[in-house]
């Protein structure tokens, strides 16, 4: 059977994993692609059965070896052999270490040098400068200051010579230059409130992992760019200047007032908004972002601010004088910008004399009426009539020169004011517009992704064409007014943070503070989550083998039973939203670009779905090899052994060490000659790095096998097969590192493998050929951290009640190590498939075991084996029962289709449905999806319904959960079928 390779993305760390499913050959021997069970033979079967789930990679590179040796031995520090005196001959010239060994790239850094055979006239350089102030304390030590470097590693050099001789030692890359730690800019150095804006701080020596802070906040999100910059998303701050501050493993340093948090700058009136031409009558502005630092021109005079309030919404002041009288703009200027009011003061001469009017202030009101109105001017009396539109207002003479008014009720739009004194009437000029006063009232959805797109409905009162709306700083895209009350738009991208919605008109504007929240919709862990769906799906879409976005990624959503179709292509952050009115659950989202693996993910219902692409054009080198772990010490407890009956065979001691995952014995390298023992004595082995633990088997091993091997006929594994286990021992806590030597390891073979566990499969699947018929438990070894260890044995049977003997009983062992059950469902098949496998991890095995769930293996309908795949595209499977009734129901399924490869086959698409769902069809691309998709040849369609340990929900699932490392039982079903 070929190896399955599925990719998913780890839970940390987001790299590509190998799919761990049990597709191995588990054929009973004799056994056809479609033939039953024949009870007579079952027996002759079981004789020779023999279940192997492994796969075989490269052995590590060995090739650093001496290598690491040498450096180790070059490393090691030199014992002190006192003055050349003493010894009459000078060591060898020799660097072994500096301290400290990195530095400044400005240079001056005091060094010690230690090595050995310093001596007078000794030179010192560091790269291609030589270190400054050189002093030879002794033999084995020098100090000297730094020369000044360029950024990275450069070699130490000491160097003597005379006339007839030179030595010279060279420590390579043995010290590190590092730009110091400065800011020089941040750009842009203003940012809203509310932060949420990405920023980038420069200066030198910023390197991965440095930490940000503005003011007392932490800075989360921090990346380095290419040009040496970090880009960082600046948190919520206090109004004014905040100091930016770096920490990083090349120092600290900090630009005090960096960054500034302004305010939004905003004129609402002027109370009074009327004074006389010789300046200095007290007025008042209201508003925001009034600052006492605020710069105030009338008419371009400026006037001092005498005062503001705690909150930045009043400024007092008095008017500057006017060279004339007559309505003029007012501008604020402050660090939050700058802001104008047209024609927002009247000034009128005090001095006049005689009927007349100089203008109205403010110009516009509400509908509503009811707000005071000012009218400058001379000649005014109690008796000076003011009418709107004709209509007579009530108003007051302050003086001769000012009338306050209330403006009485009136329709949107422009109105004439007239100023009556007797029988003489004046006409205001530009009059006074009313205007429907803007009322926000809600914005739903009042959250969305920071990718935009969103549809949002806004509800309120006043709305009228040429209205705008901003979210923060940024316009809605394609606003459209559908009445007074209700407008549409869809979102701009921004941040994550809430942000004000602000409708505004030329007379009016209303505000819901931060009524709208962007937020990042991305799960590093994969999968669906939030809430339901209303409207709007955010999609991300990553590389499965690196974490990294996907731009551009073809994205199809369809709803509503495949009548709302929704496309688009995700942005430079692997982000995209589709939305549109009426979209609800359940939909279907597919994901698509060249030289990526298809995912469908059906039944969607929440709003937010991380996708993790796999690429299959195979771009990327391989990584390269690992030096192993040699492994040396003694092995005891084989002498006590029995001697072989038959004399075919030999006790010998197979010596290994435990390996990272259930399935992957035989990735490891083989232990070599050294591992194969006839007698107590002294072994040497490779090992793969990491934490594990050493395996002392003992047993006979078939001595034609043994010479097969050694003459290099069969691999280590395949001899292996011939092995009877009879006793082992445990060496655990080793760590190894690549390229490591590790001695004095002792392993006593102190545990006879002579117990018996009963296991019983609950209600494992059983169908008519070819379904499953068999039934198998492969044993294995929980050793915690340190990976797990496979049995040489297995039990299998025709019934789901097995018996597992020659296992190690693990009284004395210690209280972590458990046994791990591999428990299978199988057919009599070339493939063994249709399949189920149901895991059990267990210490407890004085009673026997039951090992439970099963999942039904699956059996295909359409397409059947070989056949084509229908016009409509479709693929339906069913399920097979159990053994003993009604299988248990599925936590979801995944459907995988993937083509022939050179290597591993190349994936094509997954799909995953919920649990009871067992018919799909696979849906059209989305545009731009180039050749992504099915192949135009053969191709094999993989059924996997399994069930999660532990608690699942469809409708809020991640990657890890889809990963079969969560996965109780799964079911393993292949067949090849054609385009």
């Amino acid at each position: 059977m070929r190896q399955n390779l599925r990719a998913w993305p780890q839970a940390t760390g987001l790299g590509a994993l190998r799919w761990l499913g049990l597709f191995a050959l588990l054929c009973v021997a004799g056994c056809d692609d479609g033939g039953g069970a024949d009870p007579e033979t079952d027996a002759a079967r079981l004789a020779d059965f023999d279940v192997r789930i492994d796969a075989r990679p490269p052995t590590p590179d060995l090739g650093a070896d001496a290598a690491a040796d040498m450096a180790a031995d070059a490393e090691a520090p030199q014992p002190d052999r006192g003055t050349e005196a003493d010894r009459g001959v000078l060591d060898a010239l020799s660097i072994n270490s500096l301290i400290p060994n990195r530095g400044p790239s400005d240079g001056g850094t005091p060094l010690r040098i230690i090595g050995s055979g310093f001596r007078e006239g000794v030179t010192v350089a560091i790269g291609r400068l030589g270190c400054a102030n050189v002093v030879i304390d002794s033999p084995n030590l020098i100090r000297c200051n730094a020369p000044p470097g360029g950024a990275g590693t450069a070699d130490v050099t000491v160097v003597w010579q005379s006339p007839s001789d030179r030595e010279e030692a060279v420590l390579t890359e043995g010290y590190t230059f590092f730009e110091p730690v400065s800011i020089t800019a941040v750009r842009p150095n203003r940012v809203p409130l509310r932060g949420g804006i990405e920023v980038f701080v420069q200066g030198t020596g910023l390197i991965e992992d440095t930490r940000v802070r503005v003011g007392a906040n932490p800075v989360n999100t921090v990346r380095l760019t290419e040009d040496g910059a970090l880009a960082v998303v600046v948190p919520a701050g206090p109004a004014g200047p905040a100091t930016v501050s770096v920490s990083n493993f090349n120092g600290d340093a900090e630009l005090v007032g960096g960054l500034f948090y302004y305010e939004p700058l905003l004129i609402d009136d002027l109370d009074p908004p009327i004074g006389p031409t010789t300046g200095g009558s007290a007025t008042t502005i209201n508003g925001q972002g009034l600052t006492s630092g605020s710069r105030v021109t009338f008419g371009g005079r400026g006037t001092e601010v005498r005062s503001a309030n705690a909150e930045h919404t009043r400024l007092e002041l008095d008017a500057p004088a006017a060279a004339a009288p007559g309505p003029v703009d007012v501008r604020v200027e402050n660090d939050n910008g700058d802001v104008t009011a047209a024609g927002a003061y009247v000034y009128f001469d005090p001095a006049a004399v005689g009927f007349g009017v100089v203008g109205l202030a403010p110009q516009s009101g509400p509908v509503e009426g009811g707000n005071a109105v000012y009218i400058a001017g001379s000649g005014f009396t109690a008796n000076t009539q003011v009418a709107f539109d004709g209509r007579q207002v009530v108003c007051s003479a302050l003086d001769a020169h000012q009338l306050r008014c209330t403006a009485p009720p009136g329709v949107v739009g422009p109105v004439a004011v007239s100023v009556a004194e007797g029988a003489t009437q004046l006409d205001v000029a530009g009059g006074y517009t009313y205007f429907e006063t803007l009322q926000l009232v809600t914005i739903v959805p009042e959250r969305g992704a920071i990718a935009g797109g969103t549809v949002v409905t806004l509800r309120g009162a006043g709305f009228a064409p040429g209205m705008t709306v901003n979210l923060g700083d940024t316009a809605l895209v394609g606003l459209t007014v559908i009445d007074e009350t209700t407008a549409v738009g869809t979102t701009p991208p921004n941040t994550a943070g809430p942000v004000d919605v602000v409708a505004s008109t030329p007379y009016s504007r209303a505000v819901i503070p931060a009524g709208y929240q962007y937020y990042n919709p991305v799960s590093r862990f994969g999968g669906v989550w939030g809430d339901p769906i209303d409207g709007a799906v955010n999609v991300t879409v990553l590389n499965a083998n690196s974490g990294d976005p996907i731009d551009e990624a073809a994205v199809l959503l369809l709803a509503d039973g495949g009548n709302l179709s929704l496309e688009g292509l995700t942005n430079a952050t692997g982000q995209l939203t589709l939305s549109g009115r009426g979209l609800v659950a359940p939909a279907i989202v597919t994901a698509a670009k060249e030289g990526f693996e298809v995912t469908t993910i059906e039944d969607v219902g929440v709003e937010n779905v991380t996708i993790y692409l796999v690429p299959n054009d195979g771009e990327g080198d391989p990584p390269p090899g690992v030096p192993g772990v040699n492994l040396t010490g003694t092995v005891t407890g084989l002498d006590v052994l029995p001697k072989p009956v038959n004399e075919r065979y030999i006790n010998v001691v197979l010596v290994d060490t435990s390996h990272s995952s259930p399935f992957n014995r035989t990735q490891l390298p083989p232990p070599g000659a050294g591992g194969l023992l006839t007698e107590d004595g002294p072994f040497q082995i490779l090992a793969r790095p990491g934490e594990l633990a050493i395996i002392a088997t003992a047993g006979e091993l078939d001595r034609a096998a043994l010479q097969s091997y050694q003459d290099g006929a069969i691999d280590y594994w395949t001899m292996r097969q011939s092995f009877n286990p009879l006793a082992m021992g445990l060496r655990r806590f080793i760590t190894g590192s690549p390229g490591m030597t590790i001695d004095n390891l002792h392993v006593n073979i102190d545990h006879p493998m002579t117990t018996e566990i009963p296991i019983d499969l609950d209600n494992p699947p059983l169908g008519p050929a070819p379904g499953p018929q068999y039934y198998a438990v492969l044993p294995r070894l929980n050793l915690g951290a340190e990976g797990y260890w496979e049995f040489d044995v297995q039990a299998v049977d025709v019934t789901p009640s097995l018996a597992l003997r020659q296992m190690p009983n693990l009284a004395g062992w210690d209280a972590d190590l458990s046994y791990y059950l591999i428990a299978l469902a199988f057919s009599a098949t070339a493939d063994n498939l249709p399949m189920s496998i149901s895991i059990e991890d267990t210490r407890d095995v004085a009673n026997g075991v039951l090992v439970t769930p099963f999942v039904g293996s699956a059996f295909l309908i359409e397409p059947l084996s070989g056949a084509t795949l229908g016009l409509n595209r479709r693929v339906t499977w069913g399920v097979h029962d159990g053994y003993d009734g009604p299988i248990r129901a599925p936590s979801a399924n995944m459907v995988f289709v993937s083509e022939p490869a050179l290597g591993p086959p190349k994936p094509l698409w997954r799909y995953v449905t919920p649990s009871l769902v067992t018919e799909f069809e696979f849906p059209p691309l989305p545009a731009n999806s180039g050749t992504a998709g099915l192949g135009g040849g053969a191709m094999y369609l993989d059924i996997n319904p399994f069930i999660v340990d532990g608690r699942f929900d469809f409708s809020e699932f991640t990657y890890d959960e889809l990963s079969n490392f969560r996965w109780k039982s799964w079911g393993v079903t292949e067949i090849i079928f054609f385009p």
